[in-house]
């Protein structure tokens, strides 16, 4: 059975595989947006632009390049996004309910237990009063949210 030598496979590549790994790498990054595998994708065009400039460059060495940038850019590039990371500037875009602290809605039948029916601008909440009872048609303010109930309080 034939040895497979890596290191000797290596110290005779042309640097284009390296790019072609970085293609493929970065390939795989497009379609799973892991933004990890993009620095390695990186260490690898790196290593094949390394291995262009010097072409003597051993298997071994290559190897030991490509695994250096891998982990210095990887923590690199992490702490560069953290640091550009977009504050939201819409904090209840995706929460409905949390968009709907501050209104004011009517009460679609008496509260029981402390669990009713709102109903603000046409649209039918679950909601729970902090305190108190509410009876049909009273009016009341939203002033939080647990998932999709509004907490009220009488207005």
């Amino acid at each position: 059975m034939p040895e497979f030598d890596l290191f000797a496979l290596l110290a005779g590549a042309s640097p284009w595989w390296w790019v072609a790994l970085a293609v493929i790498v970065g390939v795989i990054e497009l379609l799973t947006f892991s933004y990890f595998l993009i620095w390695v994708a990186l260490a690898a065009l790196a290593t094949g632009v390394t291995l262009w400039f010097a072409p003597g460059l051993g298997g071994a060495a290559q190897l030991a390049l490509f695994a250096a940038l891998a982990v210095v850019l990887t923590v690199a590039g992490r702490a560069w996004l953290a640091r550009r990371r977009v504050v939201d500037g819409a904090p209840g875009l995706n929460r409905r309910s949390e968009q709907m602290v501050g209104r004011v809605g009517k009460t679609m039948a008496a509260f029981e237990r402390g669990e009713g029916v709102l109903l603000i601008d046409g649209v039918r909440w679950s909601a729970r009063l902090r305190t108190g009872a509410a009876g049909p048609g009273e009016t009341l303010r939203v002033i939080g949210a647990e998932g999709m109930v509004l907490i009220c309080e009488p207005a």
